[in-house]
């Protein structure tokens, strides 16, 4: 069947010109000012382009589903409402399927990479997890969501979804336990699955790269009869490739049915599923800071240096399936359910290094992790939302409960391994000494009962909502043959306040809150609360409704109380007691941009400025891995006249400013700054509409860089510079 062809306006498209409309974005960098106009000739005559492919671009944007753009209007993330982010008291950022084909980043936090507030280099070009930092805060488990429900992970075992399976990839920054109950009071990454379409897609895509990279992937939907009432989507990927690290390798095969059950316009089942092994999952090792930030005796490691052996391995098993349901009565009541079963197997077996030895500084002290690990969970989150007018005001009311469940087998070992002359390493030496078992239970339970109201009268948004959790954990020890166990419960609030302007501009000031409970217990066996996060946050969002523009500017507060720190006592050798604090206090500002049919715009700045406020050890210092200053900027032009029509050019830069290594603040992480470019070929004009063969190179002039450290045993090389050519193929 012929691929579907549609002629559609500039102006249908949201190019009209802006008359002269600047917007200064790195008005706040200080640096550069970018007018934002269209094409005032192109839109004035409203000449005719032709869309080739889907109808992505003419079909209405939801929370959900596709944007046509890299620049999204609506978001469910703040709200578990379909609302425009203009109306959401708190920054949230999207990256849109049109941002990560562009892009190409193989990892959701590389996704993340120029969204302001995002620190995703904690780990370096390690791909193993992924972690990231927000506002300051990271979590000891990842904080992700996927399709609004937690992929809770547990000691080794974390959840890693590909991007190519994904719509979107949304930040929510601050508090927000509110509407998620636990979580980090930096923000929350909320992942949206591809879901089926009734337009038929059918495309293959191959990759090929550096370090031997090779990977095949392919996305197919269709409606299964002509009303569009039943639909499928079957997304796969095979991916293979050396890591940047010697002797460590990555493979990876997924694949993602679904299904879709449409008997009318207010009702929508949809059927999830996500299976996927990774035999390798690839590096994951702690490197010195001598070598690595410090000259060494033996100069520098090298960036592909592994301080692990061959037989190193690290295997993870995925298997989610679950519902996505919508039911609107009428115009009033809507309810909906997202359910998810899950497992996780994770194997693994590594000798890494913890450190230089005080007495010879060329020999690196090396341990062993092994783990055994199998993770169950099971997820549901029940929402019932009403709209409705009163008068002058419209209420959209929301009321919901959501359950986690998650229980983690752990059977693993810790020991200790030969050293490792780092002036001449001799490697094939895997002996383990020392193991010590550990053999236990991890258990996690959360219910959360909220409620939220949207109301609007005369331009003016108020969102407010409050939420109680019970949480618990517990921990069965079948080693020391007892069992520890923990009981939370909570109170959430956030309240926030837009002003909408007809021209798109909307100020906003917002409150928010999170808690998330702290394993263990004081020395006298006094179980830990839960820490408390607390956030004030002012700002301003641009988003006109008719054009492809996003302009937001947060400035906020954000205290974590609570944070456990060293007890003061002497004798309480390693204990912690509760009473500590951290602030982090910052100014974010982020642009996205069609500017016209040809020129595509991102911008982010961040600063951040955190330190612990309250603390028996570190008070004063600044958090490690956290920059003061991030930035970044992307560009792209795509050619639709002349013999150079369907070829695209981009390059970005991102910037990230220099961090501590230790929480100590003993030394100091450089700064450091990478380039990326893309080039893209449009292939319709060889009747392959929808077509596509690109390049694209990150870190293009090869910087050598650590992305962190988080002690002076810790610290992660940088990713070299990577090219990947890709050829995507619609039929």
């Amino acid at each position: 069947m012929p691929s579907k062809r549609h002629v559609i306006s500039l102006t249908t498209l949201g190019f009209r010109p802006l008359n002269g409309l600047a917007i200064t974005i790195a008005a706040a960098l200080g640096t550069l000012s970018m007018p934002v106009f269209a094409a005032e000739t192109v839109a004035a005559k409203e000449e005719t382009i032709t869309v080739v492919g889907g109808s992505n671009n003419t079909r209405q944007e939801n929370a959900w589903g596709p944007v046509g753009t890299i620049v999204a209007q609506r978001s469910a993330t703040a709200t578990k409402t379909d609302t425009p982010l203009v109306k959401t008291p708190q920054s949230i950022s999207v990256v849109t399927r049109e941002q990560m084909d562009t892009l190409q980043p193989t990892t959701v936090k590389e996704a993340l990479g120029f969204t302001p507030g995002v620190m995703i280099g904690s780990r370096g070009s390690s791909n193993a997890y992924d972690a990231v930092y927000i506002r300051g805060f990271g979590s000891v488990n990842q904080n992700e969501y996927l399709n609004g429900l937690k992929l809770q992970g547990d000691f080794f075992n974390e959840a890693s979804i590909d991007p190519y399976f994904l719509e979107r990839v949304e930040v929510l920054r601050g508090p927000s336990s509110v509407l998620y109950g636990k979580s980090s009071p930096g923000g929350v990454v909320v992942l949206v699955s591809k879901r089926p379409t009734t337009e038929q897609l059918r495309e293959i895509q191959f990759k090929m790269g550096t370090n031997n990279l090779f990977q095949t992937a392919f996305d197919f939907s269709d409606a299964l009869d002509d009303s569009g009432v039943y639909s499928y989507r079957l997304t796969g990927l095979a991916s293979d490739a050396d890591d940047q690290q010697e002797m460590a390798k990555r493979k990876r095969y997924t694949v993602a049915p679904a299904f879709s059950w449409r008997p009318d316009d207010r009702t929508n089942l949809t059927f999830l599923s996500y299976f996927q092994d990774e035999p390798n999952v690839g590096y994951y090792g702690w490197l010195p800071k001598e070598g690595t930030v410090e000259n060494a005796p033996y100069g520098k490691l090298p960036t592909s240096f592994n301080e692990g052996e061959a037989s190193n391995k690290f295997a993870r098993n995925q298997q989610m399936v679950g519902y996505s349901f919508e039911h609107g009565f009428n115009d009033t009541f809507t309810v909906r359910q997202n359910l998810r079963y899950s497992k996780i197997h994770s194997d693994q077996d590594s000798i890494y290094g913890v450190g230089i030895q005080p007495a010879n500084p060329t020999m690196l002290n090396r341990s062993v992790s092994i783990s055994d690990e199998h993770l169950n969970s099971f997820t549901v989150d029940t929402q019932g939302q009403v709209t409705l007018a009163t008068g002058q005001v419209e209420h959209t009311l929301l009321v919901g409960v959501d359950y986690l469940r998650m229980r983690n087998d752990i059977n693993a070992f810790f020991g200790s391994a030969n050293p490792l002359d780092l002036s001449n390493p001799q490697f094939g030496d895997d002996s383990r000494f020392n193991l010590n078992p550990t053999n236990r239970l991890d258990r996690q339970e959360q219910t959360g009962i909220y409620i939220q109201e949207q109301a609007e009268w005369n331009n003016w948004i108020l969102t407010a909502g409050t939420r109680y959790d019970w949480a618990e954990t517990s921990t069965d020890d079948r080693v020391n043959n007892k069992t520890m166990a923990q009981n939370d419960t909570k109170l959430s609030s956030r309240v926030g306040l837009n002003y909408l302007f007809d021209n798109g501009i909307s100020p906003y000031i917002s409150y928010s809150e999170s808690f998330e409970p702290q394993a263990g217990a004081s020395y006298d066996s006094v179980p830990f609360d839960p820490s408390r996060g607390k956030q004030y946050e002012t700002g301003v969002k641009y988003m006109p409704k008719d054009r492809p523009v996003s302009v937001t500017l947060a400035v906020f507060e954000l205290t974590k109380t609570n944070n456990l720190t060293a007890d003061p006592n002497p004798n309480h050798l390693y204990a912690s007691v509760q009473g500590g604090e951290i602030r982090s206090r910052g100014v974010e500002l982020e642009g996205k941009a069609a500017l016209t049919a040809n020129i595509n715009l991102l911008a982010s700045y961040s600063y951040t400025d955190a330190e612990y406020t309250k603390d028996n050890s570190y008070q004063g210092n600044r958090p490690a891995i956290i920059p003061k200053n991030m930035a970044s900027l992307w560009g792209d032009y795509t050619f639709h006249e002349t013999a150079l029509s369907g070829l695209m050019l981009g390059a970005g830069v991102r910037y990230v400013g220099s961090t501590y290594g230790d929480e100590a603040n003993t030394f100091k992480v450089p700064d450091y700054t990478v380039w990326n470019t893309a080039i893209k070929y449009d292939l319709a004009r060889f009747n392959l509409p929808g077509s596509s063969v690109a390049l694209n190179v990150s870190n293009l002039f090869d910087k050598e860089y650590v992305g962190s450290c988080f002690a002076t045993y810790g610290c992660f090389w940088g990713a070299e510079r990577q090219v990947a050519a890709t050829a995507t193929f619609r039929f």
